[in-house]
């Protein structure tokens, strides 16, 4: 069972909430560092949100942090894609090197997007500038609400390597989701991202992993 199916609303902490987006800390098991749940409702259409987490490029215009994004390399329908980012943190500590694989699935009864985050910490040698996370584990789910709007479920669970305390990191652990979300809301009324995106999301409702549903109702 992955983490995000581990995750229990009853165990998590709504950390902010306004008439837009809440976001939510959640313990981890065998894990001392936090995860978040963050979930928007955004006034674009789905293929708006979904254009521009495809533009891996324009990232660091938009996720926190991210100093660079870029395109590994791009796998079938059945593997996803490998993609490396780069992570700012504070000094003393170490930037982040993030490497990961996105697959996309679609239920084709609701038109739910679920696009699944795992690490491949191992998929390229290692850069002595930075520190690579070890291990990762994430998810974005779209939901269509109407025709322009939608529902932006982001959950993420990081063990960032290196020295950080988890006190430390725990305590700036709702950054992440409130500012990238606060930026996607923004970037998604660009015209470029009004042309729906040609992605080979898997059509199959057994594979999108949802665990949310106690999350919008609070």
């Amino acid at each position: 069972m992955s983490i995000l199916e581990k995750i229990n609303n009853a165990a998590c902490t709504l950390r902010l909430k306004n008439d837009w987006l809440k976001i939510f800390t959640c313990p981890v098991p065998t894990s001392d560092f936090l995860s978040f749940v963050a979930i928007a409702v955004i006034d674009a259409p789905q293929h708006s949100v979904l254009s521009l987490l495809y533009d891996i490029e324009v990232a660091p215009e938009w996720v926190w942090k991210t100093r660079e994004m870029r395109l590994l390399q791009e796998l079938s329908e059945d593997e996803g894609r490998v993609v490396y980012q780069l992570v700012s943190a504070p000094w003393p500590v170490s930037d982040r090197e993030i490497i990961t694989r996105s697959m996309g699935y679609m239920d084709p009864e609701t038109s739910e997007v679920f696009i699944k985050l795992e690490c491949m910490a191992d998929y390229l040698p290692r850069n002595d500038k930075y520190v690579r996370v070890p291990e990762l584990e994430g998810a974005w789910n779209i939901v269509p609400l109407s025709e322009n709007q939608c529902r932006v479920v982001f959950r993420l669970h990081i063990e960032p390597g290196g020295e950080i305390p988890s006190w430390l990191a725990n305590i700036a652990v709702i950054d992440t989701p409130y500012h990238t979300m606060i930026n996607l809301r923004e970037m998604v009324k660009r015209e470029k991202y009004k042309v729906p995106v040609d992605a080979p999301f898997k059509k199959s409702s057994k594979d999108v992993i949802q665990n949310y549903e106690k999350f919008i109702t609070v």
